[in-house]
């Protein structure tokens, strides 16, 4: 039987189901583990999507390639739990339209994807509840990337860094789970820029960084700008 150290509880396929369930879900699937150095594709564009896909440990990006030879982080994935590129998995297209690969060595649950089309024979309740929660999980992923058009969409770069830092602020301080370059693809702009403009931001007493958090220092001029 296969055997995974995730807390269930952090994994929204797995919500409403206790250890035991979950175990007894990855045996009726047939699930597996995979594991992936840093740097090898977990999947390419045009691939066919077979699998679930669920970060165990390390970092995931999913991006793809722009018509000028650049890549375009889609997002990053880091959280034990995390699952991607699950929105092609009951697409009519039924290729993915981006690659993924281990930005750090991971270990990946993989639960094939016809395990969701129908109950099992056994017709277990955690079955139908993990198939509700993929409902709730596509919904999740539809909110999720509409928010990030509306992040897109905004004129001016300072705004789009307004609603990144806001969309990932606790109370004043932000974690951002970008790094610069990772930051830059994200919002459709580059490293310099993003970086520059962060100084400004700064020296105009809006933020206050330190590596990765940033500190909200005039909220009510965020709120105007956004």
């Amino acid at each position: 039987m296969i055997d995974i150290n995730l807390d269930v509880e952090k994994c929204p396929l797995f919500q409403g189901m206790s250890k035991e369930q979950v175990k007894s879900i990855l045996q009726c699937s047939h699930a597996m583990i995979r594991e992936y150095k840093k740097g090898k594709l977990i999947f390419s564009q045009g691939d066919e999507p077979e699998f679930i896909t669920i970060l165990l440990n390390g970092s995931v990006i999913v991006a793809n390639d722009t018509a000028d030879g650049n890549q375009h982080i889609i997002s990053i994935f880091n959280n034990a739990g995390d699952m991607f590129g699950e929105v092609f998995l009951f697409s009519f297209k039924r290729l993915y339209e981006n690659f993924a690969y281990a930005e750090k060595d991971c270990e990946i649950l993989c639960i094939p994807k016809r395990f969701l089309y129908a109950p099992c024979h056994n017709s277990c309740k955690q079955h139908n509840q993990m198939i509700a929660n993929m409902l709730s999980i596509l919904a999740d992923k539809a909110y999720f990337l509409n928010q990030r058009v509306q992040i897109l969409s905004c004129s001016s770069l300072r705004q789009k860094l307004i609603k990144i830092i806001l969309k990932y602020s606790s109370g004043n301080v932000a974690k951002i789970p970008f790094g610069r370059e990772q930051l830059a693809s994200f919002l459709g702009s580059t490293r310099p820029s993003v970086s520059r403009e962060l100084m400004k931001m700064q020296a105009d007493g809006l933020i206050e960084i330190k590596k990765n958090y940033i500190k909200i220092l005039d909220l009510k001029t965020f709120n105007k700008i956004k």
